[in-house]
């Protein structure tokens, strides 16, 4: 983080932790790795949690101070995660040789299938079709006042976690109406209302996400309040953490590892074979490594040129106003 950055350094550096929980999980569950118990390590998917919990933190902080029209903001989230989703969902097509084109199609516009087809091309896109509908969702309340759109929006996704648990519900309410809004939903309270914990019960955050499993499978507890736990408690851990170089490149690298991790682990898998520790942990680093290149080398770049691209067309769209009047 340059000097004088507005960002939040235990919400970044949780970024990291999330991405490498998703790369190791998927170490053990595509077998590069074994496990003695792989329930002991299935803990680590829920990086994707984390992920959510963030999500919802940082849509509340980034629009507080002055909160943009839906359009724009939405347009800005699907340019911070299009371009790079879809270059990497064009790469898998073009490996993978994919000719279902709905397949395709709900891929590329963050929706799901349906039924029509298994899942996103890109395995982990299944995130983004939640992301963007909660970005939809939060840019139809932001012209409401901060004090009834937040609690109003948590209440809303609380009921449509709800709707996967009723008998028949409808196949697209099913698919989005599950426990995993909550997420969001601690993430947006926690920024809200400021809540915060002990510094020191960070740890017992990950450590309840990773035991609770072998107490219930009741998914709120066992994802829901241990994220929350983590958010709330590692935000009072702020004066005390540096502008420490790895973990931030990893923490602005942490979408850009995440899509593209698999692109490493299923080569490494075919070239070291199943349960091979030393491959594993190859593949891990390689997996950070790529995502840092991706990152800075197309992420980046992508981004300032769509920047440039909006700095332009504004530009020449001030220009025909000031022509025509």
């Amino acid at each position: 983080m340059p000097p004088g950055s507005s960002r939040i350094r235990s919400i970044h550096y949780l970024r990291m932790i999330a991405a490498v929980m998703v790369v190791t999980y998927h170490v053990f569950s595509y077998h590069l790795m074994s496990a003695d118990d792989p329930a002991m390590t299935r803990w680590l998917r829920e990086g994707v949690g984390l992920f959510f919990g963030i999500s919802g933190y940082v849509m509340v902080i980034s629009t507080s101070a002055s909160p943009p029209d839906p359009a724009s903001f939405f347009w800005r989230r699907v340019r911070r995660i299009g371009p790079l989703y879809w270059i990497a969902t064009a790469c898998v097509v073009i490996g993978t040789g994919e000719e279902n084109g709905w397949k395709i199609l709900s891929s590329m516009l963050f929706l799901p299938s349906m039924g029509i087809a298994d899942g996103p091309v890109l395995p982990v896109g299944w995130t983004l079709n939640f992301e963007m509908a909660f970005y939809a969702l939060f840019a139809l309340f932001l012209p409401v006042p901060r004090r009834i759109a937040i609690p109003a929006l948590a209440s809303i996704l609380i009921l449509a976690s709800c709707i996967s648990q009723f008998p028949n519900p409808p196949p697209l309410a099913a698919y989005y109406g599950q426990p995993i809004l909550l997420d969001f939903v601690v993430g947006m309270l926690i920024a809200h209302f400021d809540f915060r914990l002990p510094g020191w019960l960070t740890p017992l955050g990950f450590l309840l996400l990773a035991l609770a499993p072998q107490w219930t499978d009741i998914r709120p507890l066992t994802v829901t309040v241990p994220v929350a736990l983590i958010l709330a408690s590692a935000r009072s851990l702020d004066r005390k953490l540096k502008d420490w170089p790895l973990p931030t490149l990893l923490g602005e690298a942490s979408y850009a590892i995440y899509l593209s991790h698999l692109f490493i682990l299923l080569p490494a898998l075919l070239f070291f074979g199943q349960d091979h520790a030393g491959g594993a942990v190859i593949a891990i680093l390689a997996s950070i490594v790529a995502g840092v290149i991706a990152h800075k080398y197309i992420e980046i770049p992508l981004t300032e040129l769509l920047r440039q691209m909006e700095r332009r067309g504004f530009g020449l769209a001030q220009q025909a106003d000031g022509q025509a009047t």
